[in-house]
């Protein structure tokens, strides 16, 4: 099926896995899953083609391919002309993905101290126990509900223990992450209810609510990001002092900014 985007639009396994770990190239065809379902994606005229059981509207959601991008980009070059710019000319074609937020968690959760290929393993390790997806001949597994991560033994891993708590409290809806965005009315108040668990943080909370939950201002500060701000901008400070001058700079865009500084400074 074909699904026409607002321009600029490009795809490619390096911005995706950027944010989301999982997607595998295979020839033309990028792979990986989106409702729930495996699904792969190619270029094709002005949008994209996609084949699986995903539905349209999922898919369309997942790549935001309707947002008009063109604004984004005027606020970040208003508000940056030095730099933005020439960011945006070599990653304009970057969305912000809206993933689902249980698995937008997981991955976070598996992302401290660890480059993409490392995180994207132990995504892969943990969906193991998940459900078995298959698109043509290929194959790969869903990450588990929260309500079977729950039940899992942890077997003495601290990064199992923390997910096996997480999950134990999502599937007790004491943290609905599918009404999280409706009931914290502001970011601040999203990080906070995030940050009341155990092994979450504020850069996982900034990327659950920057992938996930729909607050475009979230900037996520690691250690790419605190290094472009470092070099091109000559802020030193603590993590907090960062992502405060990031909001007050770029106001609800800071989210985009913070992907188009964390590409260029990974090269």
């Amino acid at each position: 099926m074909h699904l026409s985007a607002n321009p600029p639009f490009r795809l490619e396994c390096g911005w995706l896995n950027a944010q989301a770990f999982r997607w595998k190239q295979e020839g033309e065809w990028l792979y990986g899953i989106v409702g729930g379902h495996l699904i792969r994606v190619r270029e094709d005229g002005d949008g994209i083609e996609f084949e699986g059981d995903a539905t349209e509207e999922a898919v369309r959601s997942y790549f935001r391919l309707d947002e008009d991008i063109g604004d984004v980009h005027a606020a970040l070059w208003k508000a940056d002309p030095d730099h933005m710019p020439g960011l945006i000319k070599d990653y304009g074609h970057i969305r912000v993905l809206r993933q689902d937020p249980w698995e937008c968690l997981v991955a976070y959760i598996c992302s401290p101290r660890a480059n993409i290929k490392s995180i994207g393993g132990r995504l892969n390790k943990l969906a193991k126990l998940g459900n078995r997806l298959s698109l043509g001949d290929t194959v790969c597994h869903a990450l588990p509900s929260a309500q079977r991560l729950a039940r899992v033994d942890s077997g003495g891993s601290k990064l199992r223990q923390t997910i096996r708590t997480v999950a134990k409290s999502v599937a007790e809806t004491e943290l609905n992450l599918k009404t999280l965005s409706r009931e914290c009315k502001s970011l601040a108040e999203a990080r906070t209810r995030l940050m009341s668990y155990p092994g979450i943080g504020p850069k996982i909370a900034d990327c659950v609510c920057l992938f996930s939950l729909g607050h475009d201002e979230a900037f996520p500060v690691d250690m790419h990001i605190g290094a472009a701000l470092e070099r091109r901008y000559g802020l030193g400070g603590t993590l907090a002092s960062k992502r405060e001058w990031a909001h007050a700079t770029f106001g609800p865009n800071a989210g985009y900014a913070g992907q188009l500084l964390f590409l260029d400074q990974r090269g």
